[in-house]
């Protein structure tokens, strides 16, 4: 296809949703991920949506992080290359952001 296109194409895939997994699952979703953003001409990119605070004890009960402490946030960290959070909104911003 990138042939005919005459360009590079991209798979955009977005992940949500793992806290309502299974711990083994949130860790094999994760690997997967990995393996296929191992390769440094990979058309993917990943969109994962979650809440650290949730996957992270998931991560440490299944021990997939070999070699780093147990720590899921050690494990998250090497994992995701552009991290950022959003904070929590308060009523008056909810509000704010409504008008």
């Amino acid at each position: 296809m990138e042939v005919f296109e005459r360009r590079r194409l991209r798979v955009v895939l977005e992940v949500t949703g793992l806290e309502r997994c299974y711990p083994e699952k949130v860790a094999g979703v994760l690997t997967a991920i990995s393996t296929l953003l191992s390769d440094a001409n990979a058309p993917f990119i990943f969109i994962l949506a979650v809440d650290p605070s949730v996957i992270v004890p998931c991560l440490e009960q299944t021990g997939c992080m070999k070699g780093m402490a147990d720590n899921g946030y050690l494990y998250l960290n090497r994992s995701i290359s552009l991290p950022f959070s959003i904070p929590e909104m308060g009523a008056r911003s909810r509000l704010q952001a409504l008008d």
